[in-house]
């Protein structure tokens, strides 16, 4: 029961983190008639994922099994969004006159980024309480901080602004220059600040099974 109510708690987890990302960004499109129906198919993404990941976290040898669902769900994210049918669907329930034409644009990246803020959290949670439950460490590697951050700079109607105005095609203009260059800058600097993240995740974790190994472990054979 224990289990159960702790994978329950994993995917309320995962559900607010990815209608946080859902509304951030269907407010920023102006998302209208169509959005009932996309937080729809974001609830049953998440369902189905954490019950993969519960059948697995139940069956898994090591940890490598989970890491390597958690992959397989990305990519199954990106392949449901890739499918025209499904966001030509969901278009056409849109009643918004300002993304005519792009609306398939937007719908798409509604979609696609909370399903993998999903799958991110979920993978997190429930590969730590594997390690944890098979008494192994469970630090990881992954900049969680650098990805928090990133989410709170970038999943806001400032941020999204610039890092849509930069990808956009516009004018050679001074302030679209402007937008790009912070935007570059921005990237550049998260980028570093993961790379610096999981180097010092990388170190601790040496430091850690270093100091759980046994004396005999660590004086190698004796002669």
């Amino acid at each position: 029961m224990a289990a159960v109510f702790a994978f329950l708690g994993m995917l309320l987890l995962s559900v607010v983190v990815a209608l946080l990302a859902a509304f951030q960004l269907g407010d920023f499109f102006r998302a209208s008639d169509e959005f009932t129906l996309i937080i729809t198919v974001i609830a049953i993404f998440a369902t189905a994922s954490i019950a993969v990941f519960a059948i697995a976290y139940g069956v898994a040898k090591r940890v490598r099994a989970i890491n390597g669902l958690a992959l397989a769900l990305a990519l199954l994210a990106v392949a449901l969004v890739t499918l025209p049918r499904l966001v030509e669907r969901i278009a056409e329930r849109s009643t918004n006159p300002f993304a005519v034409g792009i609306e398939n644009a937007h719908i798409t990246l509604e979609l696609l980024i909370p399903a993998l803020l999903t799958v991110l959290v979920q993978w997190g949670l429930v590969r730590r309480r594997w390690l944890r439950a098979a008494g192994e460490e469970d630090l990881t590697r992954w900049p969680w901080v650098t990805t928090a951050l990133a989410g709170l700079l970038i999943l806001n109607p400032l941020g999204l602004s610039f890092v849509w105005s930069a990808l956009r095609p516009g004018a050679a203009d001074l302030l679209h220059e402007f937008v790009r260059a912070v935007t570059a800058a921005g990237a550049g600097a998260l980028v570093v600040m993961a790379a610096v993240e999981c180097y010092i995740r990388g170190r601790m974790l040496r430091r850690r099974l270093s100091a759980s190994l046994p004396p005999a472990a660590e004086a190698g054979p004796q002669s």
